[in-house]
């Protein structure tokens, strides 16, 4: 992977948005259940996985 690609996903609009939901579940984590919080982090982890992949698929195709 090139350093263009690296740019490439971190510039994507979808990665930003997910980091900063990534980032307000952390700022509200006492807020929430260890369940809750461990489910949102699940799925933003595989948002964030999905994404990659599909910018991989684009860039290599």
């Amino acid at each position: 992977m090139t350093r263009k690609d690296l740019q490439t996903i971190n510039s994507d609009r979808e990665i930003i948005d997910l980091r900063m939901q990534a980032e307000d579940l952390i700022n509200n984590v006492e807020s929430l259940s260890d369940e809750d919080f461990r489910n949102e982090a699940q799925r933003i982890e595989k948002e964030i996985d999905d994404r990659i992949a599909v910018l991989i698929q684009q860039m290599e195709g």
